[in-house]
């Protein structure tokens, strides 16, 4: 493997001839790397659906999914897809997140893979959790390890948001009333692979704050999702035909850009399962 980091922060480029033909060691290069690294981007590769499948699968079981119909043939497979006669239509995955963060175990690894994309736009972009920890002062350290963060999806996938999410004609997500339940984790997490401490937060799914004034959760709810979001903490990825990219939702979260009304985006995606986050 060629590794060109794609940042100074995080995000790392590999280049490798095909990866569904990597060995053991060599995967296990590969798993250090992403871990390492948190956004790694793998271009020129050839992956059909049960091919992902497979290389998802040498990170782990695959994690469960709710309120997205997937792939028929392929239950472990998300089909991320917007046609171009959706047009303005919300994307999926277009707000900072981290994926399924609201779940008691959230997923550990995510792979995307391009099937089609648009002649422009659709970047995707992701932000370093690790990094946004590492610049923080002491005093600010010591305020948020002693809180904990109420994840949940009701305001993304609960009955309210049908209509949003209906105007994917190529996506089935099936808003319920599953998605007003909450998962509590702490605010500061260690990661269980490289031992760093990371900001487990996005805006998408954490909306209250425990372990601090009430009256200071909005205010503090807004800081921690701009700060987070800081250029300085993250990387865009321009998709090219062939690119596989893996991350890891322990320690990012990323933003899918709508900005391509018109044309068609696919791409596929799996979910590797992970642990609850520790403090």
């Amino acid at each position: 493997m060629e590794v060109n980091r794609l940042t100074g922060v995080f995000g790392a480029e590999i280049l490798v001839d095909d990866v569904r033909r990597l060995d053991d060691v060599g995967f296990a290069e590969l798993r250090r790397l992403v871990c390492e690294h948190e956004v790694v981007v793998i271009p020129h590769q050839s992956l059909d659906v049960s091919e992902q499948v497979t290389l998802s699968r040498r990170f782990g079981p695959a994690g469960p999914v709710p309120f997205i119909e997937p792939s028929p043939d392929h239950p472990e497979v998300i089909k991320v897809l917007k046609e171009a006669s959706d047009g303005d239509a919300f994307n999926f995955g277009g707000a900072w997140h981290s994926d399924f963060s609201f779940q008691p175990e959230p997923p550990s690894f995510t792979l995307l893979f391009t099937i089609d994309i648009p002649p422009y736009g659709g970047d995707t972009l992701w932000s370093s959790m690790t990094a946004a920890w590492k610049h923080l002062g002491a005093d600010r350290r010591a305020e948020l390890s002693a809180i904990t963060a109420v994840h949940t999806a009701r305001d993304a996938y609960s009955r309210k948001m049908q209509p949003l999410h209906s105007g994917l004609s190529g996506m089935n997500i099936v808003c319920d009333d599953a998605a007003n339940d909450a998962e509590s984790h702490p605010l500061v997490v260690t990661h269980p692979e490289t031992g760093r401490q990371v900001l487990f937060f996005n805006r998408a799914y954490v909306r209250d704050l425990l372990g601090v004034d009430a009256e200071r959760v909005p205010a503090l709810l807004d800081w921690l999702h701009s700060y987070t979001t800081d250029a300085r903490f993250t990387l865009r990825h321009r998709w090219s035909p062939g690119d596989l990219v893996i991350w890891d939702n322990r320690s990012t979260q990323h933003y899918a850009l709508n900005d391509y009304a018109g044309f068609r985006r696919e791409l596929h995606r799996t979910t590797v399962a992970g642990a609850r986050p520790a403090a």
